[in-house]
């Protein structure tokens, strides 16, 4: 059996009923999609914004020739809030920003935005498979958004999943999806930690923030580069 059923995954929960499960990181993301205005053009396509005031961020993506897909990251305060009041709250928060950017909200529908509380695995997992059973996706490696590899790494098991079964026999099963295991985990639960990592280093406000933009900008370029292609290598 593959248990491919996401993050709040009820097999997960079975197969290790002591590990802690979920846990908020205190964010909130909303994500909307609208069709492009006529005549846009900026430099925010495929862009981000991060405020050292606050640790919010908004980030807009073309999708395909005439769609557009945004979002955004800030501090979640109790329960997360439905969407037409989260709608609210972001055009507050970012009233004096780039003015495309609540433009672009404020053009979404609430019925086209999508609210999110951020939520990953409170700990790495023993192991990505039980007997007969893997885990694959979010129900293995629930991780938050900061790096974009969610779906990412979900792909890559499944490809390895693909390699390792191939020609299986029943009895072969169990043995094969160690195999997986033993591939995947080590790499997932890696990004797993950084992305965590990433996710607490861009929230940053005040000194801390503009701390961490000065040594950003003062790591060479190419270096950089080196340092991201070694994490998605690895």
């Amino acid at each position: 059996m593959i248990a491919a059923d996401g993050i709040r995954s009820a097999l997960r929960g079975q197969l290790f009923p002591g590990h802690p499960g979920l846990r908020r990181t205190g964010r909130m993301d909303l994500r909307g999609m609208l069709s492009r205005p006529a005549g846009l053009t900026t430099d925010l396509l495929a862009n981000q914004l991060v405020d050292r005031r606050t640790g919010a961020m908004f980030g807009l993506f073309p999708v395909g020739e005439d769609r557009l897909y945004w979002f955004t990251d800030s501090v979640l305060h109790g329960a997360p809030p439905g969407a037409e009041e989260a709608r609210r709250e972001m055009l507050t928060l970012m009233a004096d920003w780039h003015p495309l950017v609540t433009e672009l909200i404020e053009a979404t529908p609430p019925a086209d935005i999508h609210v999110d509380p951020i939520t990953r695995l409170a700990g790495p997992l023993p192991s990505f498979a039980v007997g007969r059973i893997a885990l694959l996706g979010d129900a293995a490696h629930a991780m938050p958004p900061d790096l974009g590899q969610g779906a990412s790494q979900a792909f890559e098991d499944a490809a390895a999943l693909t390699r390792h079964l191939a020609g299986a026999r029943p009895a072969d099963a169990a043995r094969r999806l160690l195999r997986y295991d033993a591939e995947r985990r080590p790499a997932a639960n890696r990004m797993m930690r950084a992305a965590s990592r990433q996710s607490r280093l861009t929230s940053q406000t005040g000194a801390a923030a503009w701390l961490r933009d000065a040594l950003l900008r003062a790591v060479p370029s190419r270096l950089a580069t080196r340092r991201l292609a070694a994490l998605w290598r690895a």
